[in-house]
């Protein structure tokens, strides 16, 4: 193999390797603008206790319309304070009393 060649072939792998070492220079900076944005598990961790906490907290207020719309229907004689009990007595916050007005 003459001098030519073989500067022909370093030649050729110093090509390659700047257009290798190019590419990488423009994944690495796309990683990091991925890194950027990307968003880490105590961070949704976090919006997700918030809003199973806003959740929580409109169905009890829903849970409280339910409840003064019961004493309502058993104060006027609409349904029996046993099934007003059993009504109540359900999930997602059981209550076992009806007040009484």
């Amino acid at each position: 193999m003459d001098e030519t060649n073989k500067q022909e072939i370093l030649e050729a792998i110093n090509t390659f390797a700047t257009h290798v070492e190019e590419r990488f220079n423009i994944l690495e900076s796309d990683v990091a603008q991925i890194k950027d944005t990307m968003v880490t598990k105590d961070y949704l961790d976090e919006k997700m206790g918030d809003l199973r906490g806003d959740l929580v907290l409109l169905t009890r207020k829903e849970d409280k319309k339910v409840v003064a719309i019961i004493e309502l229907l058993v104060e006027r004689n609409i349904i029996a304070a046993a099934d007003a009990k059993k009504i109540l007595g359900m999930d997602p916050f059981p209550q076992f009393s009806v007040s009484s007005h």
